[in-house]
């Protein structure tokens, strides 16, 4: 690591008439795209200092794709372990611009169902809520609520 570190070095120096060279040191651009070619950085390699940027906060976007149709607004992902995705956590991240990923250690029946519960959820509201008559008994909104995990289930005669 010494020999290529100073090697970087003698690159750097050789190279610093050539490129902008700030009063705090190179700026991401050199470090990057010029000097930086085909080079690996530890955290030990590069100092960011706080400093002067030329927009606004509103001009950066932080958007990613996961896949070709998914895009997320924060690029934040939730790992897909029993212990911490599930609908509830999948709905969270998705509320926050993020994406939570369905672990798969339940069987398909209930990864369906907690994923049918993370797309019926928007903002709070149910926009396409499962309602019952009331001819439907005790039994059926007991199964209702055990598979979608609703607290309560609308009685309507239409």
């Amino acid at each position: 690591r010494a020999a290529a570190a100073g090697a970087w070095a003698a690159r750097a120096a050789s190279m610093a008439d050539e490129l902008h060279f700030g009063g705090d040191g190179f700026s991401a651009e050199d470090i990057f795209q010029k000097l930086g070619r085909g080079t690996a950085y530890t955290y030990d390699d590069v100092i960011c200092l706080p400093g002067h940027i030329g927009f606004g906060v509103n001009d950066v976007s932080l958007e990613t794709k996961l896949s070709k149709k998914i895009s997320l607004r924060l690029p934040f992902v939730s790992s897909p372990m029993d212990t911490v995705t599930e609908s509830e956590m999948a709905i969270n991240m998705a509320l926050q611009g993020g994406i939570g990923i369905i672990h798969y250690n339940n069987t398909i029946e209930e990864q369906a169902a907690l994923v049918r519960t993370v797309k019926r959820y928007k903002n709070g509201f149910i926009t396409d809520p499962i309602v019952l008559s009331p001819n439907h008994t005790i039994a059926d909104v007991d199964r209702i609520k055990s598979e979608n995990g609703f607290s309560g289930i609308p009685i309507t005669e239409d």
